[in-house]
């Protein structure tokens, strides 16, 4: 990022840059900003079929995971929406 002039925050262990693709490197976090939410959830539509998980504060955006939770699932919580279950007794 240092060669190509790219700003981005280094906190030591990741590094953050603003970024609208969907995948990063490894150790790299990218994030963007938004009018509002609106357009928040117009590109989130858009991507749909790309996006495992949403987070956010507190988990206030609908169908949202509060941070710090995405990675201890529910009993509940299908991956990519899909009742594993129900899809093995169908087979």
């Amino acid at each position: 990022m240092l060669l190509n002039q790219i700003h981005f925050y280094d906190t030591g262990y990741v590094m953050f840059t603003e970024n609208e693709n969907l995948v990063s490197p490894i150790s790299v976090v990218y994030y963007e900003s938004y009018k509002d939410q609106d357009n928040l959830t117009s590109k989130l539509q858009s991507h749909q079929e790309k996006i495992q998980c949403i987070t956010s504060a507190k988990g206030w955006y609908k169908k949202s995971i509060p941070f710090g939770e995405a990675q201890f699932p529910e009993v509940n919580d299908y991956a990519d929406g899909t009742d594993t279950l129900a899809f093995l007794s169908a087979l």
